[in-house]
């Protein structure tokens, strides 16, 4: 049996959703294919882009490619960044590999540091002809963004989070950092409803571990430590954001939040259609 105690010992790194912790790797095998056969097949001064929603696992995705030596490049500097790049562009000229491995060009990021950065990179690349891996969100789908990039290949067959993907990361996890304790079902740690309500299917493209894992850290935090066998359910999930706005909110913000509740429920009930936007 699975306790309160054991998940609040070690919640951080089965949610960990930064680099703080080594996370085993779950699936991706498609966008695994598809980066390596477009590396494979890579032409002089091409900018290969990974646009994904921030928090979705897209620099996991490439520290994961690089430790298991899909990547020739050296764990020690395995990345550069765009706002590193816009303020000391030798940086470049001293990585140690032919592809560079260029992160946070995304909102992380200050808009006119990324784009002196993204000009930067574009003018390395046609002059050394080298390659680059670039990492960020929907804003290297902008073509004005990109249009300094001469030669630029986009990633287009990384799967957003969906319930079945979800249900395997957390079970590799649970596995991970409790097998030599347990064995269990994921059903009997966390009620199926709340994984429902964490990654609803509508939103799969955009539902992103940054968030649902924080999420998950919070509602364990305030969990009781004991010896009480662990079971996550979407009512303590409900208390933890109705605590966690109430403090947030001044009177006019509260309204608001209570109308846009009541609106979304009665115009979209159990959530259909809602991803048509309102």
């Amino acid at each position: 049996m699975i306790t309160n105690k054991d998940i609040k010992i070690c919640s951080e790194q089965i949610f960990s959703y930064t680099s703080a912790y080594q996370v085993p790797f779950y699936g991706r095998e498609r966008v695994i294919s598809e980066l390596m056969e477009k590396i494979t097949n890579v032409s002089p001064a091409e900018a290969i882009i990974i646009s994904q929603p921030l928090g979705i696992g897209k620099t996991f995705l490439v520290y994961h490619m690089i430790n298991s030596k899909m990547l020739d490049i050296s764990l020690k500097h395995p990345f550069l960044y765009v706002r590193e790049i816009a303020e000391n562009p030798s940086v470049m000229e001293q990585f140690p590999s032919d592809i560079l491995i260029i992160d946070e060009i995304d909102i992380k990021t200050p808009y006119k540091k990324m784009i002196k950065g993204i000009e930067l990179i574009g003018e390395f690349l046609d002059k050394s002809n080298k390659n680059a891996i670039l990492i960020g969100d929907y804003s290297l789908r902008n073509e004005m963004i990109t249009a300094c990039l001469e030669h630029k290949n986009l990633i287009s067959l990384f799967e957003g989070i969906d319930e079945d993907f979800f249900k395997g990361v957390l079970d590799m996890r649970f596995r991970h950092f409790l097998e030599d304790k347990y064995d269990f079902e994921l059903e009997s740690i966390m009620e199926p409803e709340l994984i429902r309500y964490l990654v609803p299917d509508w939103m799969k493209n955009v539902n992103n571990f940054r968030s649902i894992f924080s999420v998950l850290q919070g509602i364990v935090s305030e969990m009781k430590y004991n010896s009480e066998r662990v079971y996550l359910t979407v009512e303590q999930l409900q208390d933890f954001f109705h605590k966690d706005r109430e403090y947030l909110f001044d009177d006019y913000q509260k309204r608001y939040y209570i109308e846009l509740k009541q609106y979304i429920k009665t115009a979209y009930p159990n959530g259909n259609n809602i991803g048509e936007g309102f």
